[in-house]
């Protein structure tokens, strides 16, 4: 993350330490910076750690992870409207490019060949979430 990217009304942003400057727009935008693990399913964590503010929809992050790949399949099975089309390309861009993953002895590096070689390995704790550049 680029923390210099976001201006503060403050006019004081060259004068920060990386650190300071996190927690000058921690303070502005009234969040709190937390740290998750990272052993491959870090995005998952970090959405997982926002759920108590919204609600507990689910009760791991692993279990997000699923409830996410099969809303993906949903959206291939052609539902959810003009979300789901977004995803469907996504989701076709994805065929076409390698996976990453942290752990070189599951998916790391292979292009998945059908949807469900993809939602297979997405389901996988390690396997990087990834969408279209």
């Amino acid at each position: 993350m680029d923390v210099f990217s976001e201006p503060l009304d403050s006019g004081v942003v060259g004068g920060l330490s990386e650190d300071a400057y996190l927690e000058a727009i921690c303070h502005k935008y009234g969040v709190q910076l937390c740290s998750v693990p990272s052993y491959g399913a870090c995005f998952f964590d970090s959405i997982y750690a926002l759920l108590p503010t919204v609600g507990k929809a689910v009760k791991s992050s692993k279990e997000l992870r699923l409830s996410c790949v099969d809303f993906m399949r949903q959206c291939c099975e052609g539902q959810h409207g003009a979300v789901g089309e977004r995803i469907v390309d996504d989701v076709n861009d994805a065929l076409k490019r390698r996976l990453v993953s942290s752990c070189s002895t599951r998916t790391n590096n292979k292009v998945p060949r059908t949807l469900e070689d993809y939602f297979a390995a997405v389901s996988m704790v390690s396997t990087w979430v990834e969408g279209a550049t």
